[in-house]
C-alpha cells in the first residue's frame, strides 16, 4: 500500500491511496470462506458451496467491502500517525474505478485542513471575579427568607400584607372580556415582594373565588419576573401594556420558623450550629457558595469570548461548505449554507481551542476522574451518610448511561479548563453591592 498526501495550500489537500492485491487479498479471502460457511444456495448443501459460486456471486461485493475496510482504516491510520489536524471528514473524489480482483485501485480524497495557530494565553490578561457584599442587611434579608422557606403553610379566609395569592392569568382584550387565544397561566403573587410605590389596597382582604383585573406592573417592575410569572419571552413581557384577569385560588400564609436550637438542627444536623453567630457565619459561607458559580460562570464566558475574538484559525472555508452541503438530505442554496457554516465554524473554532491548549499543557480527563467525580456526585445528592454500598451502586447505574458519561468528561474538562485559564491569566476580585451583582449577571447561565 502507498499513501501520500499532496499539498494544495495551508488549508487544503489531497490524500491519495493505492492498494494492490497483496493489500486485500488475504481479507476477501477470509470473507469469502465465511460466506462459504454460512451462504444458502439451491443446489448445494450447506456450508460446502465451492469458492468458485461464492465468488461468481458474492465476490465484487466482497471485494467492495474488504478495499473500503482497508481505506478507512488506512486513512485513519495516516491521519493519526502524521498528526494531521483536518476537519470534517475526507471526501473521495470523483472516480471511475471499476474494482477487479488480482488489479491495483488508486483512491483519492479531499481533505481539509487547520495550520498550527497560536491560543492567546497570557497573564497580562485581566479578567474580574465578582463577588457579593455580604453585609449585615443581606445575611438578615437571607436568614427572613429562610425562616419563611422552612415556615408552615396556613390558609387563611383573606389575604393580609405579606400574604401570597395563587391564581389563573387571563389576558383580557380591550373591551375587557377574556381574550381568546391570549396568555393564559396559573401564577402567584406575592404581596411581601412587591415593587416600590405601588398600592397593595386592592390586594388586601381578597378571598379565594374573587376576581381581579389589573395590569402588570401593578405586581412588579421586573420584566424577567414577568415573564416568568406567564411563562413567556422577556421581549414579550417588556412590551406587555395587556390587563388581566386573575381568579383566585388560594390564599397563603407563611408563619416564619422560629430561630433556635431545634430549628438550626433541623437545617444543619444536631450539633452542627449552636448560637447566632455561629447560624450568620453560616449563612455568610451560604451566600458566597450560593453566588460564587455564577460568578464564575460569568468569567469564564468572558474568557471564552476573549479567546474566540483573539484566537486567528486559518479554515478550509470552502471544502467544510461542500462537506456540510453533502451531509444534508436535500442540498441548501447558498443563503441557508453560509448561516450553516457560520454555526458550524464557531462551534469548530473553539472546539480546536479546546483541543491546543489540553494538548499544550499535557492536560487529560482520565477514566478514574470520571468514576470518582460520579461518585462524589451521588454522594452529594444521596447525602454524606448514606451506606457506601449503595453510592456504589447509584453511581454505577449512571456509569453505565452513556450519555451521562459523556455529560460528565465534558463537566471536567470545563473544571480542568477554567483552573488553568484562572492560573495563566490575571484575576482580580471584585467586591461589589448585590444589585450591582445581579445586573453584571443578567444572561448568565
Amino acid at each position: 500500500m502507498d499513501i501520500v498526501k499532496e499539498s494544495i495550500d495551508d488549508t487544503n489537500a489531497v490524500i491519495k491511496v493505492k492498494i494492490t492485491p497483496t493489500d486485500y487479498k488475504p481479507a476477501v479471502d477470509k470473507s469469502i470462506k465465511d460466506y462459504q460457511k454460512k451462504a444458502v444456495i439451491p443446489g448445494f448443501r450447506p456450508g460446502l458451496v465451492p469458492v468458485s459460486v461464492i465468488t461468481k456471486r458474492f465476490g465484487k461485493s466482497i471485494l467492495a467491502d474488504e478495499v473500503n475496510n482497508i481505506l478507512s482504516d488506512s486513512l485513519s491510520k495516516y491521519i493519526k500517525d502524521n498528526q494531521l489536524r483536518v476537519v470534517g471528514e475526507p471526501l473521495p473524489k470523483a472516480t471511475n474505478i471499476e474494482l477487479e480482483f488480482e488489479k491495483e485501485f488508486e483512491f483519492a480524497f479531499e481533505v481539509g485542513l487547520v495550520p498550527d495557530f497560536q491560543v492567546p494565553l497570557s497573564n497580562t490578561q485581566k479578567f474580574s471575579l465578582y463577588t457579593v457584599n455580604i453585609d449585615e442587611k443581606f445575611v438578615d434579608e437571607y436568614i427572613d427568607e429562610m425562616r419563611l422557606r422552612f415556615g408552615n403553610l396556613t390558609h387563611p379566609e383573606s389575604a393580609g400584607d405579606g400574604d401570597i395569592l395563587i391564581g389563573d392569568f387571563n389576558e383580557l382584550d380591550a373591551n375587557g372580556e377574556i381574550l381568546a387565544g391570549g396568555i393564559f397561566k396559573s401564577s402567584a403573587i406575592n404581596l411581601k415582594r412587591f415593587p416600590a410605590g405601588k398600592s397593595k389596597d386592592k390586594f388586601i382582604g381578597v378571598k379565594e373565588g374573587d376576581k381581579l383585573t389589573l395590569t402588570m406592573d401593578e405586581v412588579t417592575k421586573d420584566t424577567a419576573e414577568v415573564a416568568a410569572m406567564l411563562d413567556i419571552p422577556k421581549e414579550k413581557a417588556a412590551d406587555l401594556k395587556s390587563k388581566f384577569q386573575v381568579s383566585v385560588k388560594h390564599v397563603h400564609h407563611i408563619i416564619p420558623a422560629e430561630v433556635n436550637q431545634e430549628w438550626w438542627d433541623k437545617i444543619y444536623g444536631p450539633g452542627k450550629v449552636n448560637n447566632v453567630e455561629d447560624f450568620r457565619a453560616r449563612v455568610n459561607q451560604e451566600l458566597i457558595s450560593v453566588f460564587g458559580p455564577q460568578a464564575e460562570r460569568k468569567m469564564q464566558n468572558e474568557m471564552v469570548e476573549y479567546l474566540m475574538q483573539n484566537t486567528t484559525i486559518n479554515m478550509p472555508k470552502d471544502f467544510l461548505k461542500k462537506w456540510i452541503n453533502m451531509k444534508q438530505a436535500q442540498p441548501m442554496d447558498d443563503a441557508q449554507l453560509n448561516i450553516e457554516f457560520e454555526v458550524y465554524s464557531q462551534s469548530l473554532k473553539w472546539r480546536l481551542i479546546e483541543d491546543k491548549i489540553f494538548k499544550d499543557n499535557n492536560m487529560s480527563v482520565t477514566q478514574q476522574e470520571v468514576v470518582d467525580y460520579t461518585h462524589a456526585l451521588v454522594k452529594g445528592y444521596m447525602g454524606q451518610n448514606a451506606p457506601e454500598e449503595q453510592v456504589h451502586d447509584m453511581a454505577h447505574r449512571v456509569l453505565k448511561d452513556e450519555k451521562e458519561v459523556n455529560r460528565i468528561y465534558e463537566r471536567l474538562y470545563d473544571m480542568k479548563l477554567l483552573e488553568l485559564l484562572k492560573k495563566t491569566y490575571t484575576v482580580e476580585n471584585k467586591e461589589v453591592p448585590r444589585e450591582e451583582f445581579e445586573k453584571l449577571m443578567e444572561g448568565v447561565r
